[in-house]
């Protein structure tokens, strides 16, 4: 209202031009508000942009990762089988080995057995021959 009672001394031609010159300049600096909240939006829309772009390319890297992680795994399992399947070949062949150092010692022993048995008869044939031989000179 103290706007009003300032331009009162005023002719109502002079009145209209200041009220229009005033609304003209309100209308200038609301255009020019927009235009900044306008070019606000253009540049959010620029960054969310840019910011989607990233997300994908993080979604892809990490999909090609699990992709990698899971071939890596299958892998491991693979590996995991082939090494059981090797210790139950050693656990195979430690039982071979096993089993033929029990059979070498039977054989060591049989062995011993008829070297013995051997030297036992050598004596006894050599016995027998000088026995022979003393009938033979009687």
């Amino acid at each position: 209202s103290s706007g009003i009672n300032a331009e009162w001394p005023l002719r109502p031609g002079e009145r209209v031009k200041n009220m229009t010159k005033k609304l003209m300049e309100e209308k200038q600096k609301a255009d020019s508000r927009i235009s900044e909240l306008e070019q606000d939006i253009e540049a959010m829309k620029l960054k969310l942009e840019e910011v989607e772009n990233e997300k994908t390319t993080l979604l892809t890297t990490c999909e090609e990762k699990e992709e990698e992680v899971e071939a890596i795994t299958a892998e491991n399992v693979e590996e995991l089988k082939r090494i059981a399947e090797l210790e139950l070949e050693m656990e195979n062949n430690i039982r071979v080995i096993d089993s033929n150092k029990n059979e070498l010692h039977n054989l060591e022993q049989e062995k011993i057995h008829k070297e013995e048995k051997h030297t036992e008869l050598e004596a006894k044939l050599k016995a027998f021959i000088e026995e022979c031989m003393e009938m033979s000179a009687e």
